[in-house]
């Protein structure tokens, strides 16, 4: 029985990783990843996401701060 576990989990991680070696071979082929740097730093660029981003990493902070005042005690 344990045995027909790993032999399906070893058939779904081949399978999972073909198809990403599958899509990575055709965004090659058809110029995707060639365009994709510029996408992302447009993206990057854009307020909304500064704005997310500079949000979550105060967050992060404030809870890093709780965390030692707590610890503190």
């Amino acid at each position: 029985m344990n045995n027909r576990q790993g032999v399906m989990t070893a058939l779904i991680t081949t399978a999972a990783a073909g198809a990403a070696i599958y899509g990575i071979t055709r965004g090659v082929q058809n110029g995707t990843f060639q365009r994709l740097p510029g996408q992302l730093s447009n993206a990057m660029n854009n307020p909304a996401v500064q704005q997310l981003t500079n949000t979550l990493g105060s967050s992060n902070t404030q809870q890093q701060n709780e965390n030692n005042i707590n610890n503190a005690f």
